[in-house]
């Protein structure tokens, strides 16, 4: 429990610490512009919560700030003149949503390449791994405009933006979920691409090394059957994935800002860009502040699940 509660604590405390340096570079990148007009003055400084832009202030005023972000009153949008909650959480659900089916892309497909290339061709060389190494070597944004040329304005295939069919006249709970799906799948694939190559890769020479174990040989030479062998091969290499989650997911959080303008995706990174081109503060900070958030998040639950699932770690660390 104790090394539990010193992660918890060190999460915490380089959360407040990365999120301090974000409020002081949001604030100083435009110096004096940051608030909207000198006329205006009063209106500015009252949403953002500081008294002076100064930087001997930044403190006092992030402080300030902190204590309303922690109960989600982030002030009010500079652009849409609307409380920056109402405008940032009903997106956020969808931003999550996409997030989970590209984590779902990523984990699965990666998982069964890896495992694929590694029992049938642990040599390098494959074709498949040729077309994999291109796929990393993609940009989001080229893969995007790619997908979209293709499958949505040549083909037809798939829809461009947005996350509901305007045109969607059904009531079934089941046609909406199966409508959300069909508008995730572009999106979802071009955020997904490059953590999908980065897990075949690693999933490859993990089980790789599993593959070569004594165990391994003692059960294919009592006759197993393959996909048993495969099973108990991926049972053990289970931990490394684990601390993966903790790397895709800011991945993820950081792509989403490209992936969702592209696609026009009602979500947090598409309000986030719109944000910075409208230098709404309070949105980037808010967002900024959610984003970070599950950042953290996501690095405390991949070590909690690895401290669960290999005793040796807590053992080491007592």
């Amino acid at each position: 429990m104790d090394s539990i509660a010193k992660s918890v604590l060190m999460h915490l405390l380089s959360f407040l610490f990365v999120m301090f340096l974000i409020f002081i570079l949001v604030y100083r990148v435009g110096g004096e512009t940051v608030l909207p007009t000198s006329g205006n003055l009063s209106f500015g400084k009252k949403t953002v919560g500081i008294s002076s832009p100064r930087i001997v202030e930044m403190p006092g005023a992030y402080l300030r700030w902190l204590s309303k972000a922690i109960h989600l009153q982030f002030g009010t949008s500079l652009s849409w003149r609307r409380p920056v909650a109402d405008l940032v959480f009903p997106r956020l659900w969808n931003s999550i949503l996409l997030n989970l089916f590209s984590l779902a892309l990523i984990f699965m497909g990666g998982v069964a390449l890896g495992s694929f290339l590694a029992y049938h061709t642990p040599q390098a060389g494959h074709p498949l791994e040729s077309l994999l190494y291109v796929l990393y070597a993609i940009p989001d944004f080229v893969l995007g405009v790619g997908l979209l040329s293709i499958f949505a304005f040549h083909l037809h295939w798939f829809p461009s933006c947005c996350l509901h069919s305007f045109n969607l006249h059904v009531t079934g709970n089941w046609y909406k979920a199966m409508d959300v799906l069909y508008h995730l799948i572009l999106p979802g694939v071009t955020l997904s691409a490059s953590g999908l190559v980065f897990i075949t890769r690693f999933t490859k020479s993990s089980l790789g090394e599993i593959l070569d174990a004594p165990f391994v040989f003692a059960l294919k030479s009592r006759g197993i059957p393959r996909q048993r062998v495969l099973r108990h091969v991926l049972k053990n290499g289970i931990f490394p994935f684990l601390t993966m989650t903790g790397f895709i997911i800011p991945a993820i959080v950081s792509g989403a800002v490209v992936v969702e303008s592209l696609f026009s995706f009602p979500g947090i990174g598409k309000c986030f860009f719109d944000a910075v081109l409208e230098r709404d503060y309070p949105v980037i900070l808010a967002i900024a502040f959610i984003d970070t958030l599950f950042v953290f998040l996501g690095l405390m639950i991949s070590n909690f699940l690895y401290r669960h699932f290999d005793p040796r770690v807590n053992h080491a660390n007592s």
